[in-house]
């Protein structure tokens, strides 16, 4: 029998009695969520690797608080367990009843566990014609025959049968003085869970123990995870009887992880509202009889005409390559009992199509004919819209970051999407993985953590026609262009639509961005970012095109002919931006095209002076960043306002490496009313800032070599060796130290490179990319007290210390779900005077207090007085996506836009 073990889901047994290898069977046997897992046990695995070699928490705090947070409880209410097997036999074990009642059909680990300590298993024997109900007739019966027993077990929802057990009645026999153990592993299924659920009156109480299943939830049941709530005296003596370390680390890390995923637990519930009636109504229509219940699997009985057993029928199902439960072994289960999971609609219907040609029905290939309308649909997947451009840096980046800020306005769960992005910049996601900046920033607008699947594939230029490959936050390799697009874009396709597809389950509308121009004739075959991408998520698209760089017709409608007949049908309307001027002159224009190509033009988008958000491409740093305009005066008082007469301006000069990235570090520095920041690309331009900065690089060793070639390494040399300021991030402070060591290739073809030498550390590349969000303190020499701060750590060089340096920085990796600080670490260089200094942090110099007090330091020296820190960067930073959500809306067809996107029933 499939069930030797005990449980279902046992597809190694399956394997041998029906011939197929484990893969092939569809499961029904176990009762796991089929939208699961989700993305954050995904990410809490990735994010493992390094704790694998430390112990686990034998407490298992962090979790804890976390589930203290979720139910309103105290800590001493709470014990994480090794799945729920565990806690059951912690509770007998505890309890040893010399006789528990159960009801009949049960879960038969209740009985087991009793059994093992000695005691005796009393049923209580529920009725087919009452849907299997624990009543009070069923409670009477069992106090008559067999007096008052030690101890109740109940499920809510039963297993197997998928009936809720009646709180109220739960409440009377604990009120009469019963000891009752309530096993709650499915209810989170529920819509109304927190309101069935007794684990507040069991923390009142010692006489309820009620037990908590994680795994099937949120379908992880190969890592065993479960907890129980009740009395502090009760969980004290379970935890006094359970083994040492017996939840592992990655168990508590996905159990902090999916602790925040109220979103998942909001669509599996949705879905099985939809679905559980659905495939209800298909065994029905089969002759089967359904009972009634409430939970993620069914329980059917076979008809007496068919002469089946429910062992008859597993075997022919399992040859079949389906699987099912037996349920006649559940005591008090007749023969004929079968059980069932709820699964998506295509599996559930090819287990209905499989039933019936068990039965004696059609043969599987053939049609089924449902007479019965189907009136319960699954929730339909997030709608999509998709942003492309005429070419590249016509602004869809901003458009998309526009339209997500927009839509989450309108109260719209939102997220966006690119399937491959390019870019020189990264954005360290809420769980240590690495995307481009531009879908991290879209995710802020949207007002939602940012994952990977919004950016699935990240390329990051190395130079010399090649990038860095990114798979989901984690480096895959090197590959140039051409090997790139031969070898591993048939890799990528599945890898961006499982992505999108997974966003589409946790959201009402995922805007998609392009890449380039969806004209691109040479790279069409094997486009994973524009229209191949538009059709797989079923995408309409929206054209944009840049006015302010001429020929934007032409531009259009060129791109509009070169387009396949089905993606020209595919576009719903276009956009035209950065238009500066009076836009009626453009009527004559706007008429041509619409008549020309069929298609509206949605909106004339104004160009938008200093919106001060972040960019891409290095590109942008030859015009746009130069020109970045100060705050407003008004956001500044009393001494700002001196400025501007005085001319008090610091003189902050870059070096604009050739593979400078993550320049957003310096973002902040443009607004601030006392700075000018200026790139340089040139010795004979260095001058005499007030301060130098190192920024970061693609590719250090190449990076330091050109400074070297050019002459600009002993420019910057000289201004430090004459008492000048230099800052080193991340690449700019691997600069500053003795040597680059890359014995192994990592980011260059040179073994050793010489750095600046200013302090006494060589740093050694690593194959293994440190990609973590930090936050800790920091105080340079001189300061009076440390600031707190909070940035991200992306980089592949280790330090290595040949002399003790001044570390400034004080840090502690920000733990998934932590709420208790992991270790804190001494990080970052400085010299004693202070003058120089250096991190691996990235976003040093967007914490605003940490930021201006640098910033005094300096103005100290030139004599001037010090200044309030009266830029507070982030909240800029919102105020740049309400201005632009407002500029865009203002000028863009919004209604109709979330009409193309079928949004209307949305809002």
């Amino acid at each position: 029998m499939l069930e030797q073990y005990g449980h279902g889901g046992d597809l190694l047994t399956a394997q041998r009695l029906y011939g197929r290898d484990a893969g092939e069977f569809l499961d029904f046997s176990s009762n796991m969520n089929p939208l699961g897992p989700p993305q954050a046990v995904l990410s809490a695995v990735a994010a493992f690797g390094a704790d694998i070699a430390r112990y686990p928490d034998p407490a298992s705090r962090l979790l804890t608080k976390r589930l203290v947070e979720r139910h309103g409880i105290v800590e001493a209410n709470v014990l994480i367990g090794n799945g729920a097997a565990e806690l059951i036999d912690l509770a007998v074990r505890v309890l040893r009843p010399a006789a528990a009642a159960i009801p009949a059909p049960s879960f038969a680990e209740y009985g087991d566990a009793v059994r093992k300590v000695g005691g005796t298993v009393v049923p209580v024997p529920l009725r087919a014609d009452n849907g299997f109900d624990v009543d009070e007739t069923a409670i009477r019966h069992v106090l008559s025959k067999h007096g008052k027993p030690s101890l109740w077990f109940f499920g809510s929802p039963n297993n197997p049968t998928g009936r809720l057990c009646d709180p109220q009645l739960v409440r009377r026999l604990v009120e009469e003085g019963h000891m009752v153990v309530l096993d709650e592993a499915f209810i989170d299924f529920l819509p109304d869970a927190d309101r069935l659920s007794l684990i507040r009156f069991a923390c009142e109480t010692p006489r309820l123990i009620v037990l908590r299943s994680m795994t099937k939830l949120y379908a992880v049941p190969g890592i065993r995870l479960g907890y129980a709530a009740g009395h502090p005296d009760m969980i004290a003596a379970m935890r006094d009887l359970q083994v040492p370390w017996s939840v592992n680390s990655l168990a508590q890390a996905i159990g902090e992880a999916v602790l925040g995923d109220r979103a998942f637990v909001e669509r599996t519930t949705a879905w099985l509202q939809a679905e559980r009636p659905y495939l209800a109504g298909r065994l029905s229509r089969l002759g089967l009889r359904v009972i009634p219940g409430s939970a993620n699997y069914i329980l059917f009985e076979l008809p007496a005409e068919t002469g089946m057993t429910a062992a008859d029928l597993q075997r022919s199902m399992g040859r079949r390559g389906v699987l099912i439960r037996d349920a006649s072994h559940f005591a008090g289960l007749s023969a004929g009992y079968c059980r069932v999971a709820v699964k998506l609609r295509a599996d559930n219907d090819r287990l209905a199509e499989t039933l019936e040609a068990c039965l004696g029905g059609p043969q599987p290939g053939e049609p089924v004919y449902i007479d019965a309308p189907d009136t319960f649909d699954l929730p339909r997947p997030a709608r999509t819209l998709m942003i492309q451009g005429t070419a590249s840096d016509v602004g869809k980046s901003i458009l998309t970051t526009a339209l997500c800020r927009i839509f989450a306005q309108d109260g719209l769960r939102t997220a966006p999407f690119k399937s491959q992005n390019m870019s020189l910049n990264s954005y360290v996601t809420w769980d240590g993985k690495e995307i481009g900046v531009a879908q991290g920033m879209q995710a802020d607008a949207c007002g939602t953590p940012a994952v990977t699947d919004m950016n699935p594939i990240l390329l990051k230029p190395t130079g010399h026609m090649a990038s860095q490959v990114v798979v989901h936050g984690v480096p895959l390799r090197d590959y140039d262009a051409r090997s790139y697009r031969e070898q591993y874009l048939s890799e990528a396709e599945p890898i961006v639509q499982e992505a999108l597809a997974r966003l589409r389950q946790c959201y009402d509308v995922v805007v998609l961005e392009g890449a380039g121009s969806p004209a691109e004739v040479n790279l069409k075959d094997r486009d994973i970012v524009n229209m191949r991408m538009a059709g797989w998520a079923g995408a309409p698209v929206l054209l944009v095109a840049d006015i302010d760089r001429g020929g934007v017709f032409a531009s259009i409608v060129g791109t509009m002919d070169i387009l396949e007949p089905h993606e020209r049908e595919r576009v719903a309307g276009f956009i035209i931006n950065k238009f500066r001027g009076d836009a009626k002159l453009l009527t004559p224009g706007i008429e041509w095209l619409e008549k020309r190509t069929g298609k509206p033009v949605l909106g004339v988008i104004p160009h938008l002076d200093a919106l001060g958000l972040e960019d891409e491409d290095s590109l942008s740093l030859d015009g746009r960043r130069r020109s970045a305009a100060p705050m407003t005066p008004e956001k500044h008082g009393g001494a700002e306002d001196e400025i501007a007469v005085s001319g008090q301006k610091l003189d902050i000069a870059v070096i604009r490496l050739p593979r400078i990235s993550n320049f957003t570090d310096f973002d902040p520095l443009h607004y601030e009313r006392d700075v000018s920041v200026r790139y340089v690309t040139d010795a004979d331009s260095l001058g005499k800032p007030d301060a130098v900065m190192l920024p970061g690089s693609k590719n250090t060793a190449e990076d330091m070599r050109f400074l070297r070639d050019s002459g600009m390494a002993a420019a910057v040399d000289r201004y430090v060796c004459g008492g000048g300021v230099a800052v080193g991030l991340c690449g700019g402070y691997e600069m500053m130290g003795r040597l680059l060591l890359d014995p192994d290739g990592i980011e260059s073809g040179h073994a050793e490179t010489a750095g600046f030498g200013w302090f006494p550390f060589r740093v050694r590349f690593e194959r293994k990319k440190r990609t973590v969000r930090v936050n800790g303190t920091a105080a340079l020499p001189g300061w009076s007290g440390r600031l707190p701060v909070i940035g991200y750590e992306i980089h592949m060089g280790r330090i290595i210390h040949d002399e003790p340096s001044i570390q400034p920085f004080t840090l502690q990796e920000a733990v998934i779900g932590s709420t208790e600080p992991p270790a804190p670490y001494p990080e970052g260089v400085s010299s004693a005077d202070g003058r120089l200094w250096g991190t691996f942090m990235h976003g040093a110099l967007h914490n605003d207090d940490f930021r201006r007090s640098w910033l005094n330091g300096l103005r100290e020296t030139k004599g001037w007085p010090p200044l309030p820190a009266s830029l507070r960067f982030r909240e800029r930073r919102e105020a740049a996506f309400d201005r632009l959500a407002e500029h865009v809306r203002r000028h863009l067809d919004v209604p109709r836009i979330r009409a193309i996107a079928g949004l209307e029933d949305k809002l």
